[in-house]
């Protein structure tokens, strides 16, 4: 096909970069405008359309000026229960107890306080041994035992009977294999005896007596300084080889499982049960 002349130049115009002699028009102003009348549309929606957006909005910018640094209240701790202050100790417990023997006091000679070896047997001595010497009184076969304090008889052994050779012999042997403090050992060796319960844990054992008080029975409530039992020498071995040698009062104070004092040093042993017979209210 053959081109015109006027054809060819506009060509050759458009090819060398030419400007096009097209006039320009300019868009009108709704034209201009169109685009942002569409978006402002759902803008508008989105910020007069929907509170829940403009709320989720606001908490965001909350949370993002608190971790810029911004104050805020800090969540409180929780608060822990006050433990209640446990009640004061009775310090009665070990006080204002009374010597079972009138007239009596703790022995000097520390053999016959707690802890004290007791060859004959291979144990250790679990109480306060009041003799007629060393004790301040007179002790002999007989004389009255009263009780250091108020309580209730838990034990009381009338029905003994005096340690026998094939007892003893027993015993004997089972110290000599190592159970020196068995239990059924040493309740053999304190003979006939009174357990009276003072409360707290705490009881009080009359041992090696030759009979025991009218009305004295289990069960039964005695107070303290009334006579419950007689001196003598039951469950020694020297009620068998030498009766009337060994004659004494074995006191001892149990405090739960065990006696008081034990595994402790003599002075400290002496020094609680001195305390033990502190008045509450010295006259």
């Amino acid at each position: 096909m053959r081109t015109t002349g006027k054809n060819n130049r506009q060509s050759t115009a458009r090819r060398s970069g030419a400007p096009s002699s097209r006039r320009f028009r300019y868009p009108d102003r709704g034209s201009l405008l169109s685009p942002i009348r569409k978006v402002g549309r759902p803008l508008r929606r989105l910020a007069f359309g929907s509170p829940l957006i403009v709320c989720a909005v606001a908490l965001v910018a909350a949370a993002c000026s608190g971790a810029s640094g911004a104050a805020h209240t800090p969540t409180p701790l929780p608060t822990v229960a006050a433990t209640a202050t446990p009640a004061p100790p009775d310090l009665t417990v070990f006080r204002n107890f009374i010597y079972p023997i009138k007239g009596a006091c703790l022995p000097k000679n520390g053999s016959l306080m707690p802890n004290a070896s007791r060859d004959y047997r291979g144990g250790i001595h679990e109480g306060v041994d009041f003799y007629g010497y060393d004790n301040c009184t007179h002790i002999a076969q007989g004389t009255p035992v009263m009780a250091a304090k108020d309580g209730v008889v838990v034990r009381a052994d009338w029905a003994y009977h005096s340690l026998t050779q094939p007892e003893l012999a027993a015993a004997n042997a089972k110290i000599a294999a190592g159970h020196a403090n068995d239990p059924d050992v040493l309740d053999l060796f304190r003979g006939r005896q009174v357990w009276v319960d003072h409360g707290h844990g705490v009881v009080t054992r009359y041992a090696h007596l030759s009979g025991i008080a009218d009305g004295v029975q289990v069960g039964a409530k005695v107070a303290q300084g009334q006579v419950i039992a007689y001196v003598g020498d039951s469950g020694t071995p020297e009620s068998l080889s030498a009766p009337g040698t060994e004659e004494h009062l074995h006191f001892e104070l149990r405090a739960g499982d065990s006696y008081l004092g034990k595994g402790l040093p003599p002075d400290t042993v002496r020094a609680l049960y001195e305390n033990l017979f502190v008045p509450l209210n010295p006259p």
